[in-house]
């Protein structure tokens, strides 16, 4: 990506892959609000209304991002700034590491399975992740970039489950 790519165009190129590889059609999809967050930041917004369930340093390590369809006029991905992933110095843009590109498009995933009405079917929240999963390992082999997770079918079936 060249230097100052606005988020807004990602967004559209993550829209259009997930449109070409699954049944959604997100050409009308609209955006949501992308915040990107501080390690600090991302657990409070996990843990807001469960504030005393929170890690004692403030940070939990397991959070990379959160999707609220009702946060903002079209919903709000919660993200790990692309600055505070590893090896994020070597990109011209840290927003051009394609392991935080994978993060926000499984987020995005949310957000269209929310904007097509399929969500409002499910028994529960979580039953969403394994299509996430799947389309953000698919989206990585498409890149040819080693997948951090190699286990993610398991773990989109755990992840998964309600």
């Amino acid at each position: 990506m060249r230097k100052g790519f606005p988020m807004e165009l990602l967004l559209d190129a993550l829209l259009e892959w997930i449109g070409d590889h699954s049944s959604y059609d997100t050409q009308n999809v609209p955006h949501p609000i992308v915040l990107q967050l501080s390690p600090e930041e991302l657990t409070r917004e996990f843990y807001t209304g469960v504030a005393h369930l929170m890690p004692d340093d403030g940070v939990d390590e397991r959070i990379n991002a959160l999707y609220a369809a009702t946060d903002g006029p079209h919903g709000t991905i919660y993200l790990l700034s692309a600055h505070q992933y590893d090896e994020s110095e070597f990109f011209d843009q840290p927003m051009d590491n394609p392991l935080w590109r994978e993060v926000l498009l499984h987020e995005l995933v949310h957000h269209v399975q929310w904007q097509s009405g399929d969500a409002e079917q499910w028994q529960c929240a979580a039953q969403g992740e394994f299509e996430a999963y799947m389309l953000g390992g698919r989206y990585l082999r498409q890149l040819a970039v080693a997948d951090p997770m190699p286990n993610r079918n398991f773990w989109g079936m755990i992840y998964s489950r309600c």
